[in-house]
């Protein structure tokens, strides 16, 4: 089967609010079988409601809309639907009554505005929502199965998972669609697809490879439909398990997560600790951390040290250093590395110091050039990397090249 997402929200189109509801839902769908042929997006007008809905029919046997459905005069997805397919409003008594709960549960008045999100089209079957008033509805035409979905996140996810999920594995049969990945560093897109490329040939006909990259990282994807997850799913790591040699000196992760939960899971598991002292990346080392739970039991703290007096101050580089090589060099970026590590007392501290952009930039130093360092009580490792000239891109491969620096260490350690 084949589906089509559709979000539905001036909001969208004006870049006020991220489109995450696609995302997910492909997500979603992929993990019951069901490929996602198209995503796209309208605003709240009428007539372009009504023509993308059509539109998704005739692409798609599956067909999930989101957003459109609050109580207010621009949420318009009802009044088309009802024009779709020839159907009237009328006031469903268990939503009604759930919206009575809701709000007096909140000490608020029902208003007649309020009331009106308990009319829907009566050819529609309703998908109760548990976390919200806005219900979602299911229309079955044909060969085509249509739902529609509240745009608010934590409502449609919970209304997909409990209501819409069990109608579509009445049409997906037992197989589904399934993925593997392998994430590297340190390598381009380009350079790997020339590294991999025997690999890539020999790849059976019913397996397809994805290269995905972001700033400093590369993940690999297999995907392959199965009738059998357990012996599909090895079929894919027997693929990436002959690759692997190939990408030894790359090799971050087999699992679909962020960097900084690949090192906090190996420090956690080799029992260690990891604290980091930044300059130009002012911190953002520090939040991929703390965003993971239970980083704790491994990150114990950071010095952000955006200026030389917070250098010599607190991480003690010497002022002769930072005369001698300045603010953005091995040396300074050494110290700060060894220092911090002995300040916070961990096993492992990570360094940064660089010129993020998009000024401050010199023919000596450009902008790009950064200096990373990460240090243990056996040895220390810097070295310098030219990441170009824009800033929140040189800020997010720094981290990413700081934390797979400390990788490669813990595992050098670790042998």
């Amino acid at each position: 089967m084949e589906a089509t997402i559709l979000t539905i929200g001036d909001e969208l189109l004006i870049g006020q609010v991220i489109d995450t509801n696609s995302a997910w839902l492909a997500s979603q769908l992929n993990e019951i079988g069901i490929t996602v042929k198209t995503r796209f997006s309208v605003g709240d007008n009428t007539d372009e409601i009504r023509d993308a809905i059509f539109y998704a029919t005739e692409q798609s046997s599956v067909v999930i809309t989101t957003g459109g459905l609050g109580p207010t005069s621009d949420d318009r997805t009802r009044e088309v639907l009802c024009t779709l397919f020839e159907s009237e409003l009328v006031e469903n008594e268990e939503v009604l009554s759930h919206i009575a709960d809701f709000f007096m549960q909140r000490n608020l008045p029902l208003t007649d505005v309020n009331k009106r999100q308990a009319l829907v089209p009566d050819r529609a079957k309703v998908l109760f929502n548990r976390l919200g008033t806005a219900p979602g509805m299911y229309f079955e035409d044909a060969a085509t199965h249509i739902f529609v979905l509240p745009g608010v996140p934590f409502e449609m996810k919970e209304i997909f998972s409990r209501e819409v999920v069990p109608i579509l594995k009445n049409f997906t049969g037992s197989g589904k669609l399934i993925h593997e990945n392998i994430v590297v560093s340190g390598i381009g897109e380009s350079f790997l697809s020339d590294l991999i490329k025997p690999w890539e040939q020999n790849l059976p006909e019913d397996v397809s490879l994805a290269y995905l990259p972001s700033p400093g990282l590369i993940r690999l994807r297999l995907s392959a439909f199965t009738h059998s997850e357990k012996a599909g799913r090895g079929k894919l790591k027997l693929l990436f398990d002959a690759l692997r040699p190939s990408i030894k000196d790359y090799y971050v992760s087999d699992r679909d997560e962020k960097l900084s939960e690949t090192l906090l899971r190996e420090l956690l598991v080799a029992h260690k600790t990891v604290c980091t002292a930044e300059s130009c990346t002012g911190g953002y080392i520090a939040h991929q951390f703390t965003s993971v739970p239970g980083s704790s039991g491994a990150y114990l703290g950071s010095v952000v040290a955006y200026s030389n007096d917070v250098k010599m101050n607190l991480l003690k580089v010497k002022e002769d250093t930072l005369n001698r090589f300045g603010a953005v060099s091995a040396e300074t970026v050494r110290e700060m590395a060894e220092n911090a590590r002995r300040l916070l007392k961990t096993d492992f501290s990570i360094a940064v110091s660089g010129i993020a952009g998009p000024d401050g930039g010199t023919d000596e130093k450009p902008v790009g050039l950064v200096y990373i360092a990460v240090a243990s009580a056996k040895e220390t490792t810097v070295e310098e990397f030219h990441f170009g000239g824009f800033r929140e891109t040189n800020i997010a491969r720094s981290g990413v090249a700081a934390m797979n620096m400390c990788i490669k260490a813990l595992r050098k350690e670790r042998k």
